[in-house]
């Protein structure tokens, strides 16, 4: 039985906790904002020294967000020490981790339920309330990039970073780890059904397949004169099911798909940007070549045939 890490009530202990058992944590604002840069990491400032984050020698322990993260015992005494009422955040990527981020005040839950309907039922693993309702939902981090959003209220979050209990939520509420309260380092992988096609073990189909996948039908709607119409949610997936070869093709589809849809406010169009260039990314389509894909479907006309 495996026995899970007990988390002190109070924050500053808490931090030394994590750290004491290899997790890196840094120090955030009540508002999940990290603390300033330095002038020389700040790039807005005319002292700014152009550096990658990761390789930062300014010396300032704060400095670049998440990428400040640390176990360093002194460290962190100090910061807490400085502030005690500081929340507790932690780099998703840098501790092993990948994390979906349910929020149900933007349709957290019905995205998720969405997902497990086309997916099936997710892997049991670590899991820890946020305090608003919310749910974190650790598991072990893949070795590639994953797309940060996949619908209404229910991220992928692998780059950044979430906070830890007992952390305090904007309402109020503390976060804590499901169950007894204990965390218990994440020993399930990344579900493989949740993975870039490029990435997910090739099985030969038993029969000839569709170019492209498109959703169920009772997964979609049926716009006027017939046409299929998706959720933003449907559109990245269409993208990330596209095979090597026609991932140029599925991303124009889709992004033609959402700015003929946002014509009609049927979604949000910065939303469906965000997300399709992600997936974009995650399939290995630059970013260059994604965004001016993205724009020129914009100037398609809209009364334009749609073949998949």
């Amino acid at each position: 039985m495996t026995v899970g890490l007990r988390i002190p009530a109070e924050l500053p202990a808490a931090a030394e906790t994590y750290a004491k058992a290899g997790i890196k944590v840094f120090r955030v604002r009540r508002n999940k904002t990290p603390y300033a840069n330095c002038v020389r990491c700040d790039r807005q400032s005319s002292l700014y020294i152009k550096h990658r984050p990761e390789d930062c020698q300014c010396g300032v322990p704060t400095c670049h967000g998440f990428w400040a993260a640390t176990t360093d015992l002194t460290l962190i005494h100090r910061w807490w020490t400085e502030e005690p009422d500081a929340n507790i955040g932690a780099p998703c990527k840098l501790n092993g981790w990948a994390v979906i981020d349910i929020d149900p005040r933007n349709g957290g839950r019905e995205s998720l339920q969405a997902l497990e309907k086309r997916v099936g039922v997710l892997p049991g693993t670590t899991m820890q309330l946020t305090g608003g309702d919310g749910l974190h939902i650790l598991y072990r981090s893949p070795d590639y990039e994953l797309p940060g959003l996949l619908g209404p209220g229910i991220d992928f979050k692998h780059n950044g970073y979430i906070l830890l209990a007992p952390s305090v939520h904007s309402s109020g509420g503390r976060y804590q780890w499901a169950g007894d309260g204990a965390y218990v380092a994440p020993a399930v992988d990344w579900p493989a059904t949740l993975l870039p096609r490029k990435q997910r073990r090739v099985v030969p189909p038993a029969r000839a397949t569709p170019r492209h996948r498109f959703p169920s039908l009772e997964r979609r709607q049926q716009r006027p004169g017939g046409g299929r119409m998706w959720t933003v949610a449907d559109l990245v997936q269409h993208v990330m099911d596209a095979h090597e070869g026609s991932r140029n093709n599925a991303f124009f589809f889709a992004a033609c798909r959402a700015h003929e849809l946002a014509e009609q406010n049927l979604i949000d169009l910065r939303e469906a940007e965000v997300g399709l260039l992600s997936a974009a990314a995650a399939v290995g389509l630059t970013d260059s070549e994604s965004r001016a894909s993205f724009d020129s479907a914009s100037t398609r006309p809209g009364d334009r045939g749609w073949v998949a």
